[in-house]
């Protein structure tokens, strides 16, 4: 899970209160606003009600072919 954190929030608050509601935090990347982390499927919806949550968004691996593969 990727959750953006508003700006006027403390960032480890909202870190706090996401582990409260299930994530289990991976990375809090205070830069950028965001902490990763996974969840159980039914704790999803819990996150974005956290205050100071502004977006909860599911990670996806994505892969690439090889360099030399005919599906560039």
């Amino acid at each position: 899970m990727i959750v953006s954190v508003a700006d006027d929030r403390d960032l480890g608050e909202v870190a706090a209160a996401l582990v409260r509601a299930g994530l289990a935090v991976t990375e809090v990347l205070a830069g950028a606003g965001v902490v990763t982390g996974t969840v159980d499927g039914a704790a999803v919806a819990a996150l974005s009600t956290v205050p100071g949550v502004v977006d909860v968004e599911v990670e996806r691996e994505v892969r690439l072919p090889p360099p030399d593969s005919p599906l560039q």
